[in-house]
C-alpha cells in the first residue's frame, strides 16, 4: 500500500501542477479579462442615476451642508469606487487615494496639458478647459483604467450657475465587485490545484524518509515550506534505503 501510494503521489503533483499552471496562464487572464471588462453598460446606468441625484439637489454653494452630505454618501452608492468634487476654478475637493487635494492643473496627465497647449486662446472656455484637466485628473492613475470607467458632471444652483463638478469613478462592470460563478469556479479550482500539488510532495517526503530512517516528520515540513527547492535539497543530501521489511 506505501509503495502504491509513493509512486502515485508523483504522478498526482505534476497533474496538478500541470493544471494550475494551465489555469494561470491560459484560463486565467482569458476569464478574469473577459468577466470582468465586459461593459453592458449596467453600471453606467446606475452610476447616472446616483449624478443625477446629486444634480437635482441645486445647492446654492459648494458649503450648502445638504449636498456635501450627498457626495459622501455618493461614496458607497453601488459600483461606485471614488467620487471627486471639484470647485469652479479647479480646485480639487474629494478625490481618490492618490489626488485627493491640490488642482486639477497640476493633476492632470502631461498629454492632456500638452494638447491644451496646443490650442489657440479662446478656443475652449474657461470652464470647458477645467472640465477636460478635471477628467484628466480623474484618469491620471491609469492602472486601474481597464477595470473602471469615470463620469463627469456640472453642478449647478437654484440660479444656474455652476457651483462645482462632481466625478465617479466606477465599476466597468457588476463582475469587478461581484464575481459571478464561472469566475468563481476559476478560483476554487486554481486554489484546490494548488493545493493539491503543494501537499503531495511533503507526503512523498514523508513516507520516503521513514523508508530510509530520516526525520520524516523534518523533511515533510522543509519540503512543506521550501516546495520544490527543498525536494531537490532532499533528493540530494536522503540517506540510502533501509532495509526495514514494512516499507520494502
Amino acid at each position: 500500500m506505501v509503495k502504491r501510494l509513493k509512486r502515485f503521489l508523483p504522478v498526482v503533483a505534476v497533474v496538478a501542477a500541470f493544471f494550475a499552471l494551465v489555469m494561470a496562464v491560459a484560463v486565467g487572464p482569458w476569464l478574469g479579462r473577459q468577466v470582468l471588462l465586459t461593459d453592458t453598460g449596467e453600471t453606467r446606468r446606475v452610476v447616472e442615476g446616483t449624478l443625477a441625484q446629486l444634480q437635482a439637489l441645486r445647492p446654492v454653494s459648494l458649503d450648502d451642508a445638504a449636498f456635501r452630505e450627498a457626495v459622501v454618501q455618493a461614496r458607497d452608492a453601488q459600483y461606485v469606487a471614488y467620487v471627486w468634487l471639484f470647485a469652479p476654478d479647479g480646485e480639487i475637493l474629494e478625490g481618490n487615494r492618490a489626488i485627493s487635494q491640490g488642482t486639477v492643473g497640476a493633476s492632470a496627465t502631461d498629454e492632456m496639458r500638452r494638447v491644451l497647449g496646443m490650442l489657440s486662446d479662446g478656443t475652449l472656455s474657461d470652464g470647458q478647459r477645467t472640465a477636460l484637466l478635471a477628467a484628466s485628473a480623474m484618469q491620471k492613475e491609469g492602472e486601474h483604467n481597464d477595470v473602471f470607467r469615470h463620469l463627469l458632471r456640472e453642478i449647478h444652483g437654484p440660479d444656474g450657475e455652476l457651483v462645482a463638478w462632481v466625478g465617479v469613478t466606477f465599476d466597468v462592470s457588476p463582475a469587478v465587485s461581484a464575481p459571478g460563478a464561472g469566475y468563481i469556479s476559476f478560483v476554487v479550482g486554481l486554489f484546490l490545484a494548488m493545493a493539491v500539488y503543494w501537499l503531495s510532495l511533503p507526503a512523498w517526503v514523508w513516507l520516503d524518509a521513514r523508508a530510509r530512517d530520516e526525520r520524516a516528520w523534518a523533511w515533510a515540513v522543509f519540503v512543506l515550506l521550501g516546495n520544490l527547492v527543498a525536494l531537490i535539497a532532499y533528493i540530494l543530501v536522503r540517506a540510502p534505503r533501509s532495509r526495514k521489511v514494512t516499507f520494502q
